[in-house]
């Protein structure tokens, strides 16, 4: 079974691109690749739900059912080259508002993942559903690869967890992240 990109919530893509098009005309990009991309070019690809885990979710070991639902993210591409990501935060009332366009390391990191993932002999065993997990006390975010069956995860560089770009199981990542949190924890 191939890699299962989810459907994002009906219009958000559409306000994603209409967000991506009006900092492009208005010339509001702070970073190089977007400042130079031909607005008539940006396009939306690998859209992803993202999550996101506490440093208190870590170290009480509750799991991966602790890990909530923020947003959707997009690879930013022009004229099907890379060049960012964009993303969007849920509001309470469900709605989702573009929060903010990045170029930094995570998205090529992000690509190159999601093309080596698309390799993986588990992806015949198990559909996966693409998501994205971030533990921002920990600096750490990571493809996650969801099925009803399984998780796995692949650390995204740069990464404390020293696995970058390896698919890495659900209970084995989450004592990796168990002792990054020992590790980081304040002397008592």
């Amino acid at each position: 079974m191939p890699l299962h990109l989810p459907d994002p919530p009906t219009g958000v893509p559409d306000k994603v691109k209409a967000k991506l098009r009006a900092f492009a005309d208005g010339g509001k990009f702070s970073t190089k690749a977007l400042r130079g991309a031909r607005k008539d070019r940006l396009d939306l690809s690998t859209p992803h739900q993202v999550f996101t885990m506490g440093l208190d979710d870590i170290t009480s070991d509750a799991g991966l059912d602790t890990a909530r639902p923020v947003g959707w993210r997009y690879l930013v591409e022009d004229g099907g080259q890379l060049i960012a990501s964009a993303e969007t935060t849920q509001a309470p009332d469900g709605t989702h508002e573009v929060s903010q366009f990045t170029e930094g390391p995570f998205v090529a990191e992000t690509d190159k993942a999601v093309k080596a993932v698309r390799k993986l002999p588990q992806l015949a065993a198990a559909g996966f559903e693409l998501r994205l997990l971030r533990i921002p006390a920990l600096y750490v975010m990571a493809l996650w690869l969801h099925s009803a069956a399984t998780d796995l995860f692949v650390p995204l560089a740069p990464s404390p967890t020293r696995k970058e770009g390896k698919p890495v199981p659900a209970a084995e990542f989450l004592i990796d992240l168990s002792e990054l949190a020992r590790q980081s924890a304040p002397p008592v």
